[in-house]
């Protein structure tokens, strides 16, 4: 899709993997809004898929109200934007609640959540929002970077300095949630900016990809495919499949291209 001088195209895929009986992921890819989310819902929970639907299912239907935040300056439009996603998230930690509340036998489901809106103006910048452990990642040129903070446990105790990053991705509690949706009565989520430039591409993913793939893995498997997002979600997937798939995995790629001006060509 195009808008101004830039243009995106997305693509989101999702694998139940060799071991789980069921695919408790779910993405959103909403080109028309430029919103794109992978939630994942809690294993060893109850209604985990659930949890992760209804949280997409209100995403899409506040997708439109993004518009809402836009505006001529950029940071009033960072500050419209960032306060309709976190009111997005509030709205479906709601539904969350509201549904256990109705099913008691689904007491206690909850899910993760990442998702990105994509400003174009003055210049194409994300806004990323997220609970849980799914992350956003950018690949630039040869490098991969993580936007996003994992609400885990052990990433509390390598932010406090009590364990070292090579024991925290040894540690069999490295995936014990702090943060979630559907869990407490009220959500926290955080907002991450990030500029983007012309030949970025984008990453949400669910943690059934990081358990298998280093982030030197992913950019390596991505990089050969950063102008094919189609391409580059599938064989992630594939390589995380190969690596044991012992999760569900999900991937939502979003390339990021500028169009050269008409009136420059000659």
């Amino acid at each position: 899709m195009t808008r101004g001088m830039w243009e995106w195209t997305a693509y989101g895929q999702t694998d139940r993997g060799l071991v789980r009986r069921t695919n408790q992921d779910t993405f959103l890819v909403d080109n028309r809004h430029r919103l794109w989310a992978v939630a994942d819902g809690m294993g060893g929970h109850p209604g985990g898929d659930v949890a992760s639907r209804l949280v997409v299912d209100t995403l899409a239907d506040f997708a439109p109200t993004l518009a809402q935040g836009a505006s001529e300056s950029s940071a009033t439009e960072d500050e419209g934007i960032t306060f309709h996603l976190t009111t997005m998230v509030q709205h479906a930690h709601a539904a969350v609640l509201t549904h256990a509340d109705h099913h008691p036998p689904l007491h206690g489901m909850g899910t993760t959540l990442v998702a990105a809106h994509l400003l174009l103006f003055p210049t194409p910048r994300l806004l990323i929002i997220n609970v849980g452990d799914s992350r956003a990642y950018l690949i630039r040129d040869t490098t991969i970077t993580q936007l996003t903070r994992d609400h885990t446990l052990i990433e509390e105790y390598v932010r406090d300095g009590r364990l070292a990053p090579e024991q925290a991705a040894r540690h069999p509690d490295r995936h014990v949630l702090t943060r979630a949706i559907g869990l407490g009565p009220s959500i926290e989520s955080d907002i991450f900016p990030c500029d983007l430039l012309n030949g970025d591409l984008v990453l949400l993913c669910s943690d059934g990809l990081t358990k298998m793939l280093t982030d030197e893995r992913i950019l390596d498997t991505a990089m050969p495919h950063r102008d094919n997002p189609p391409l580059a979600a599938h064989t992630l997937i594939q390589a995380a499949l190969d690596e044991g798939g012992i999760d569900n995995v999900t991937v939502v790629v979003c390339a990021i291209a500028g169009i050269p001006d008409p009136a420059n060509r000659h």
